[in-house]
């Protein structure tokens, strides 16, 4: 029989430790009622839509995505959605007042009389949505605003090496990312062979969609920033912004950050 030697089992006996005590915690999380509205905002590609995902589950929270809360109502053809609809098939934007109706509407048929929180992804995004959202503070609060922070050329390198199957949307990409800080180390995602999606068997099927294009990646970044920037100043001034630096993958980040959101 092979021996194994101290250090190794010492380390195996810390990971199991380790992976323990993160699984308690997660059960801790779920004991307790979390009442906290939380808004994230973040740079396209940082990660918003992952965290929402895993946390929304830790803490047993709705993760409220206006977007494709607005395709749903649309899709459903729901009075909201019929309103909503008549606007983008004009090309224009949908009022904010709609926006923010459906979004009460859909937090509050969740959480009802409950002190339950939520998870509010893709609005508001720009100053005047913040200060209409106030305006109904008795019918959604937020509490906290967490502004995920991403390295601009991280991002654009994630965003433009991403490549999706035209036939079955399995996304790929094609990029090893790495942190100047070594912190960050994201490889590649690549079918098994090499052009042949690994989910449907397409064949030459993964292609880069228009947005995801290297120039329009920068130009929705500049947009971004130009819109975003009072926000997080407005809610800076209100004493309810707080920033999470992403320079690792999420599953690693995953401890501290439900850490920062339980903080008061």
């Amino acid at each position: 029989m092979k021996k194994i030697s101290s250090s190794i089992l010492s380390n195996k006996l810390s990971s199991i430790k380790a992976y323990r005590c993160f699984s308690t915690n997660i059960v801790s999380y779920s004991e307790n009622v979390y009442t906290k509205g939380v808004l994230l905002v973040g740079r396209p590609g940082a990660g918003k839509g992952s965290f929402c995902s895993r946390v929304s589950e830790i803490l047993q929270v709705p993760h409220i995505a206006a977007g494709d809360i607005i395709r749903e109502e649309v899709k459903n053809k729901t009075e909201l959605g019929k309103q909503m609809n008549d606007y983008m098939s004009k090309g224009q934007l949908v009022p904010d007042e709609l926006v923010i109706d459906l979004l009460v509407n859909r937090i509050l048929s969740i959480t009802g009389s409950s002190k339950k929180g939520f998870l509010l992804d893709g609005f508001p995004r720009t100053l005047i949505q913040a200060q209409k959202l106030d305006q109904i503070s008795d019918k959604i609060k937020l509490d906290l605003v967490v502004n995920l922070h991403q390295d601009e050329d991280i991002i654009i390198k994630k965003i433009s090496s991403r490549r999706v199957c035209s036939n079955c949307g399995m996304n790929y990409n094609l990029a090893h990312i790495k942190s100047a800080d070594g912190k960050l180390d994201m490889p590649p995602l690549l079918p098994k062979v090499e052009g042949v999606c690994d989910q449907c068997g397409a064949v030459d099927s993964l292609v880069q969609r228009p947005d995801d294009k290297e120039e329009v990646v920068r130009k929705r970044l500049v947009e971004y920033d130009a819109l975003t920037l009072p926000l997080l100043k407005y809610y800076e001034d209100k004493g309810i912004l707080k920033t999470f630096i992403v320079n690792d993958g999420t599953k690693r980040l995953l401890p501290s950050f439900v850490k920062l959101l339980q903080q008061d």
